[in-house]
């Protein structure tokens, strides 16, 4: 492809230059500037200004979404006409492509992943079910893959299920079920690009996003609808939506210049996203040791480091052998998710980095492996010669990212009451469970989550869906919002909202609710508890 552009070629110039600089760093997972060391305090202090210009335009210290987005204003990019844009092949992303799939073949779909990956935690190490009465919520999409899973073992004679009954499967199992989804028969109009997001437009006609094509070149995709399922928000807050994040209910917009203040002790941390981990996928050895992690080959891994790892505390040694990891996410072929309070990354200023600085993704998902690495390789050397590593996960599990702005706002008082605004999907777990050092950070209490439809439609762009940073209260989202079922649930709406806009000719948000329910419970969805 050639990017076109009028006059002396300068907007070209600089565009290349741009995407030299390092803004595919999320696709290629390349380091991005970070110092590289371990982060022992609970929160980095702010990354430090970046020059007004660089020392030598080879290496230049950072790329900005508005200096992309300035220069591919004016360029003339090749471009592909699609109906909608996926963005992220997290849970919810897969969800909705299924629906779109199934319900309007003839639309074409353009699904983004950042590289030849899929982002959702089922694939990522996220090895055991996080749900409760899961009967009564699962449907649609998501009993479709977990179906799938198990009747894949069941032909090699294995369960996918522990001692207490619990869905499990391996990382390896999960993936392969899922790109069925994507890839293939089940995927007719799917248009699978593996990319980074350089920029996006949702104003009158003019709808696209541009993105970066690994091994190719930029590319501009035409489209009538938008699907966010990142956690991060990406597309929906490059598009201009407001959003809130961290443990409060402030309002900010990146498009206006109205950002979230770096959390520090000056604002109790409450910008801050939950704790980030890499979910490592450990194996046990029955009859022999363990490959030395000492001898561990990885690209994310530099086994000098482990020499500056701090001892870990003994309390979390001794009780491994009795841990979660241990006893309850015992996978199928003796491997275990490794998902511990003290296996979440410390910092929740690299969590607030991940999300507001893309460009130092790649560098922030490599400490993060490195840092859980070394700690697997402390318990081999410290008492557990026969546990090692089975996999290692391509992305990191993000818990949380913002929360998009929508025409309605799910909260806790909803979660509490069993508040039934339009539901169009359905989850159950705890009230409240975060991952983070402030407390509370658990409520035991069994709730069901009703995600009202007009969650998912973010307030002032009729043509966006999100369906994984939905709207809600902060407390809400530490409910089952945050869980694989009830994301999938989401996606699920989010495509069959945009199946129904297609057939009737109307906007997303003006869908008739009563049509959005039939076409979910056609395809299996559960809208309703009962019992």
């Amino acid at each position: 492809m050639r990017l076109r552009v009028g006059g002396d070629g300068v907007a070209r110039k600089r565009l290349l230059y741009l995407l030299a600089a390092g803004s595919i760093a999320c696709l290629l997972g390349l380091p991005t500037g970070l110092d590289g060391g371990l982060a022992p305090a609970m929160v980095e202090a702010e990354p430090a200004a970046v020059a007004a210009e660089p020392a030598r335009e080879a290496q230049p210290a950072s790329v900005s979404t508005a200096e992309l987005q300035e220069v591919l204003s004016v360029a003339e990019l090749p471009a592909v006409d699609v109906d909608v844009v996926v963005f992220s092949t997290q849970t919810s992303g897969l969800a909705a492509v299924r629906e779109l799939a199934l319900g309007a073949p003839h639309l074409r779909v353009a699904l983004i992943s950042c590289g030849n990956l899929l982002e959702t935690p089922l694939a990522q190490g996220l090895s055991v079910e996080d749900a409760r009465d899961i009967g009564a919520v699962k449907g649609g999409f998501y009993d479709e893959w977990r179906r799938a899973v198990i009747d894949s073992y069941a032909r090699r004679g294995l369960r996918a299920f522990n001692s207490g009954g619990r869905f499990v499967y391996e990382p390896e199992a999960a993936a392969q079920a899922l790109w069925t989804f994507v890839k293939g028969p089940k995927a007719g109009n799917v248009l699978f690009y593996s990319a980074r997001l350089l920029g996006a437009s949702d104003q009158g006609d003019q709808r696209y996003a541009d993105i970066q094509v690994e091994g190719g070149g930029v590319l501009r995709l035409n489209t009538r609808y938008f699907v966010d399922a990142s956690v991060e928000g990406d597309l929906a807050r490059m598009l201009g939506a407001s959003y809130r994040i961290g443990r409060h209910e402030a309002v900010y917009n990146d498009v206006a210049g109205v950002k979230p203040a770096y959390p520090a002790a000056s604002n109790t941390y409450e910008t801050a996203p939950q704790r980030l981990s890499a979910l490592l996928t450990l194996k046990v050895y029955a009859n022999t040791n363990a490959p030395r992690i000492a001898t561990f080959v990885h690209p994310n891994y530099n086994p000098s480091t482990y020499a500056s790892l701090a001892p870990m505390n003994q309390r979390n040694v001794s009780g491994f052998k009795t841990s979660w990891t241990m006893t309850i996410a015992t996978l199928p072929n003796g491997k275990r998710e490794l998902n511990e309070t003290w296996s979440d990354w410390p910092d929740v200023g690299l969590a607030f980095q991940w999300i507001f600085s893309p460009e130092k993704r790649g560098e922030i998902r490599r400490r993060v492996l490195e840092w859980s690495i070394n700690r697997v390789r402390y318990l081999q050397e410290h008492g557990y010669p026969k546990v090692g590593i089975a996999s290692i996960p391509q992305k990191l599990y993000i818990r949380e990212g913002p929360r998009i702005l929508g025409i309605d706002t799910y909260t806790v008082a909803d979660l509490r009451a069993g508040a039934a605004r339009n539901p169009v999907a359905l989850g159950c777990y705890v009230e409240y469970d975060r991952h983070d050092a402030f407390y509370p950070t658990h409520v035991e209490q069994t709730r069901y989550v009703r995600m009202p439809m007009e969650a998912l439609m973010a307030q002032g762009h009729p043509r966006l869906l999100v369906s994984t940073a939905v709207s809600t209260d902060y407390a809400a989202y530490s409910s089952a919002v945050r869980m694989e079922p009830t994301r999938a649930n989401m996606g699920g709406a989010a495509g069959a909202i945009i199946v129904l806009s297609d057939r009737l000719g109307v906007e997303p948000d003006q869908v008739p609710y009563a049509q959005v329910r039939s076409e979910l419970l056609n395809r299996g969805y559960r809208l309703d508890v009962t019992g």
